[in-house]
């Protein structure tokens, strides 16, 4: 296999964006990547030592379960990100699970491999801090969601993060990568399916997406950019 094929998802990852092509190849052999399919659970509370995870390719969703079994999505991660129990890094899971949304590609990484590899590096390090600070601004924007907009403001931002439009981008349409059923989707933001159901139904009347072989596909993003953004 040819290097560029090697280190292929290395290099679309902001931690090694400082590395070069002989760098990232050395990185690959220390740290192997492996792929996990959609819908694998990755971690669980029930999991023992520290462990911390590179995404590379895919998404993952972090969740908690309540004693009486509901489910809550506390986070949506995004390749490149880190996420794990790892008290060297302040990194907690904090009795959560992580469930592969898509179908993902992934480095795992002990504690020794986190100060061998990791903070070894000064580049490295500073990246990481950096990503580490993203995570706590996104769970900090997530909180004042649920605080302050409304299941259709939040559901419409849910919608256009999950098609990687990011604020200000104006894409004609968009389609999820991914399959969603009604039920993730509630999970991720906080209420019920049926409320899901309900506000979908509503989207699609209003010409704000459609549904295609069981995926959404956006087909006013920008309208959808301005209901996310009423509060």
């Amino acid at each position: 296999m040819e290097h560029s094929e090697k280190t292929h998802y290395l290099k679309t990852t902001d931690l090694f964006q400082d590395f070069g092509e002989e760098e990232l190849l050395t990185l690959e052999r220390r740290i192997p990547s492996t792929t996990v399919e959609a819908g694998r659970v990755i971690y669980s509370p029930d999991d023992p030592g520290e462990v911390l995870f590179i995404l590379k390719e895919g998404r993952v969703r972090l969740y908690r379960i309540s004693p009486e079994g509901k489910s809550l999505t506390t986070a949506i991660i995004e390749p490149g990100a880190v996420f794990g129990e790892m008290a060297l890094l302040g990194q907690g899971m904090h009795d959560s699970f992580a469930e592969a949304l898509e179908n993902c590609v992934i480095c795992t990484l002990s504690r020794r491999d986190v100060q061998d590899v990791l903070l070894a590096d000064p580049r490295v390090a500073r990246r990481l801090l950096e990503l580490i600070g993203r995570r706590l601004l996104q769970a900090e924007r997530k909180l004042e969601d649920f605080a302050f907009k409304s299941v259709p403001e939040r559901l419409a931002t849910l919608l256009l993060q999950l098609a990687h439009i990011a604020p200000g981008q104006r894409p004609a349409s968009a389609t999820l990568a991914a399959r969603y059923t009604h039920q993730q989707l509630a999970e991720m933001i906080g209420t019920y399916r049926e409320t899901v159901t309900k506000t979908l139904n509503g989207f699609r009347q209003q010409g704000l997406l459609r549904m295609e072989q069981g995926r959404i596909q956006l087909i006013d993003p920008a309208g959808l950019q301005e209901m996310s953004s009423r509060s």
